[in-house]
């Protein structure tokens, strides 16, 4: 199973671009819509089902794009060039999907990456 999670892409031309780079790859792309940031990442993956009934996320966006790459460990010296010429640069954040944040919700995520984003700004400022 290799797949995509892709958050805050609302774009059409940018879906579409981005599955024209990585389909070679053989990997999956899932844009989530907005309502599904709060499930965990597992869920959105097909890796899980939902513990139950949830309810949607009724919050704004994320700030910025997300991607969440599952199953793509081996790929990522191939992948990240390939996702970099293909419209999510560097200000697209992306994360693995891990045993340690495989239940967590996209906003989760989003606020984790933003935390460890400005500790990494912050110490290059020393």
């Amino acid at each position: 199973m290799k797949k995509l999670l892709l958050f805050g892409f609302d774009s059409l031309l940018n879906v579409l671009a981005l599955e024209t780079a990585v389909s070679p790859l053989g990997v999956e792309l899932v844009p989530v819509a907005r309502k599904d940031y709060n499930k965990p990442l597992a869920v959105l993956a097909g890796m899980d089902t939902a513990p139950g009934p949830m309810a949607d996320y009724a919050g704004g966006p994320l700030g910025g794009r997300m991607m969440v790459l599952c199953g793509l460990e081996k790929q990522l010296d191939t992948l990240l060039p390939v996702l970099a010429r293909s419209g999510a640069g560097p200000e697209c954040l992306k994360a693995v999907l891990t045993p340690h944040n495989r239940n967590w919700s996209g906003v989760m995520l989003w606020a984790e990456l933003q935390k460890e984003h400005r500790a990494f700004q912050k110490g290059g400022r020393q």
